[in-house]
């Protein structure tokens, strides 16, 4: 009886883990013999995965069974609530691996990458180990996972030396989609922008011909960003404002292109449009006049889309 309500422990405890356990959680959580897990096998309850990892047997399909195995491994010792309540859960999935959870870009998968805060070694196949310093700013989570956050992985990447054209891919996804600005992606391309052939920490620059790359016009980003600065910003007369003031530097044919081209864009200007007219309305003095639309000055890099980026590092540099 003792050793059915022990195997009963594990199967809750893998289950409350995404479906997976080490077994030294099991014997720490569930004083479960190693004889008994090997029982739990050969009865088709669990199924080995490697040595020291196990996966609940008849548990549905898990896309994410290898970043899931590959994290547990970091730490085979602690349960993953614990440590996903640490400032730093030991090491995090980063890289192309976060990308990929990430759903940014196309960037080649073929190894989970990890950045760890301290020099860890698995024997685990096909699983790279970065080494590095990581905050509680550094990560979110996943799919229950821990991972680094766009503009984190943003940063790996380009500090790793991927290649231009798949780094482009990446910046456009995460812009595109709001998960970071483009004052966050500047601020982590600026260190790696002299290596990528630009001047040194033009951050700026050097995100346009990523951009320019990627094949994204330029104002469906300047509306996208009008939007996120809109719903942070105050409400009321200051909100419509700041809408007013950037809407300045959007001239009148630029706005039509990027909503033309865009439905996210489309969208963005007619609620910026609604907070201005708002903000008339609740205007018991003057009336709000929005300033007149300029057209946009010619914004091309100075160092030229053709600037060559230098030759990629590997990926799978275990420590950086």
């Amino acid at each position: 009886m003792r050793s059915d309500s022990r195997a009963a422990q594990v199967v809750a405890l893998a289950a409350e883990q995404g479906g997976v356990v080490t077994s030294r959680q099991a014997r720490a959580v569930t004083s479960v013999s190693v004889q008994q897990l090997k029982r739990m096998v050969d009865s088709g309850v669990l199924e080995r995965l490697h040595h020291g990892l196990y996966r609940l047997a008849r548990m549905p399909e898990d896309v994410h069974l290898d970043e899931r195995v590959a994290w547990l491994a970091l730490d085979p010792d602690a349960v993953v609530w614990e440590r996903l309540d640490q400032p730093v859960p030991t090491g995090v999935l980063s890289y192309r691996t976060a990308a990929g959870l990430h759903g940014l870009g196309d960037l080649d998968a073929d190894v989970v990458e990890l950045t760890a805060i301290r020099r860890i070694r698995l024997s685990l196949p096909a699983v790279v180990v970065h080494r590095g310093v990581l905050s509680r700013e550094d990560w979110q989570l996943v799919d229950g996972l821990p991972v680094t956050t766009p503009a984190r992985t943003i940063a790996d990447l380009a500090a790793a030396g991927t290649d231009a054209g798949h780094l482009a891919l990446v910046v456009r996804d995460a812009l595109t989609r709001g998960l970071v600005t483009v004052e966050e992606v500047v601020a982590v391309l600026s260190p790696y922008a002299f290596e990528y052939g630009h001047r040194a920490l033009d951050g700026q620059g050097f995100l346009e011909v990523l951009i320019a790359q990627a094949g994204v016009p330029a104002t469906t980003l300047a509306v996208a960003d009008l939007v996120r600065k809109n719903t942070t910003t105050a409400a009321g007369a200051t909100a419509a404002t700041a809408v007013a003031a950037d809407a300045a530097q959007l001239g009148v044919a630029a706005l039509m292109k990027a909503v033309t081209e865009s439905p996210q864009a489309r969208d963005a200007l007619m609620r910026s449009l609604a907070a201005l007219g708002q903000s008339t309305d609740t205007d018991t003095g003057t009336q709000a006049t929005a300033p007149p639309a300029r057209q946009p000055a010619d914004r091309t890099s100075t160092t030229g889309s053709d600037q060559p980026a230098r030759s990629a590092r590997s990926a799978k540099t275990a420590d950086r």
